[in-house]
């Protein structure tokens, strides 16, 4: 029997992708995702969702989260995407205090649909090790036939860091050094049959070696949503989908960042596809989709958005704030899409009006919409029967 052979990893920095990248395409010209499911009230900062939190709140709840994937799988949604919380923002609402963590979420999504790919959110600043991950991931990989994939994260929020040990948030750069060494390690890991020896800055491993090997080859599909030029840079050096988040509504400025991706990583000899964070009020009228979204801004919760705030620019903690005005120090605009979406691409209206709103993001470039949902056992069937059949009279779906 020949004896395994220790490989001497010499390779600590993207890029870096042994075997050649995944296809991280589905075949569909716009493909759509199921986003935030996982956590309370999703990408709704709204004491709106206290109406009736079963419905708004609590999806994440087993089973109204199965029925709402098994309903998204059957209505031909592409992907879903997990979003990655450890510390909620607060706020009378509680938004995001509570979810199913990005191991759970997966696992239990592989064994109730069939053709979702199961992407997962993991902050790799945490003192996560590679091979925590990687062989937890191959590992979801291989039970659902190759349809997990790894949204990487850098972490942001320092009260994250301090529930790691970490008094104090590491600058951007280093935070993106360390995901550098920690996804090409993951590489090595699930690329090669035999024992690795790494030893990087961040990280070292010695004979590391994972089994099962994950089920899609040559590798699971990677993703990052980091908008930073070390982020930016980081995500077309190493993943394989680029998630963009302008600052500003204009499709314009969707256009500049899908450009932006393309070039950046054909600078890296790889290709990315782009997607774009989006939140959806869908209703049976524009009227109705305007009342709905004028209910949810009266609504807005001030402390979990001042929170959301001040953890998102690393400057103060949940323990730390002070309060700037009434618009959180953000403006009145800024602040509203902090409560209907994150500041995600707004998709509101009757299913024509959305599909509309779908294809002119898809002209800017963007290959996949990544939809977080108010009321989503609603939205997500009128999304399937009412607008997915109106992007395929556009072309837009098979």
């Amino acid at each position: 029997m020949k004896a395994r052979q220790t490989i001497k990893a010499d390779v600590f920095r993207g890029p870096f992708d042994p075997g050649g990248q995944p296809d991280a395409a589905t075949g569909q010209p716009l493909e759509i995702s199921l986003f935030a499911w996982n956590v309370r009230s999703g990408l709704s900062a709204t004491k709106a969702v206290m109406a009736d939190e079963k419905r708004y709140a609590d999806v994440w709840h087993w089973p109204s989260a199965e029925k709402l994937l098994r309903s998204a799988d059957a209505l031909g949604f592409d992907h879903q995407v997990q979003y990655g919380m450890w510390s909620g923002y607060g706020g009378a609402s509680r938004w995001n205090d509570e979810g199913l963590d990005f191991a759970t979420a997966a696992s239990a999504s592989a064994v109730v649909t069939k053709n979702l790919n199961l992407f997962s959110t993991v902050h790799v600043g945490y003192k996560f090790h590679p091979m925590h991950i990687a062989k937890i991931g191959a590992c979801i990989d291989f039970i659902s036939d190759g349809r997990w994939g790894l949204n990487v994260v850098s972490g942001a929020n320092p009260d994250d860091f301090l529930k790691f040990g970490m008094k104090e948030r590491p600058p951007g750069p280093v935070r993106y050094a360390m995901a550098d060494e920690f996804v090409t390690l993951m590489k090595y890991l699930w690329a090669y049959d035999d024992p690795v020896d790494f030893e990087g800055e961040h990280y070292q491993c010695y004979g590391g070696l994972i089994g099962p090997k994950p089920a899609r080859k040559p590798r699971p599909i990677l993703m990052n949503a980091g908008q930073s030029d070390a982020g930016f840079d980081f995500a077309c050096r190493q993943a394989d989908w680029v998630f963009v988040v302008p600052p500003k509504e204009h499709l314009e400025e969707y256009a500049a960042m899908v450009n932006k991706s393309h070039a950046l990583a054909a600078k890296y000899e790889r290709k990315v596809r782009v997607g774009a964070m989006c939140y959806s009020i869908i209703e049976e009228t524009d009227a109705k989709a305007e009342e709905t979204k004028a209910w949810l801004e009266s609504e807005a919760d001030y402390e979990a958005i001042l929170y959301y705030s001040n953890a998102m620019a690393g400057t103060k903690s949940a323990m730390d704030m002070t309060e700037p005005d009434e618009w959180a120090g953000l403006g009145r605009d800024q602040y509203l899409k902090v409560a209907l979406g994150m500041t995600g691409y707004q998709l509101f209206g009757s299913p024509e009006t959305v599909a509309e709103k779908m294809r002119a993001l898809h002209e800017t470039g963007v290959d996949n919409a990544v939809v977080g949902f108010f009321d989503p056992h609603k939205a997500v069937p009128l999304m399937g029967e009412k607008v997915m059949p109106i992007l395929k009279k556009m072309g837009l779906r098979n």
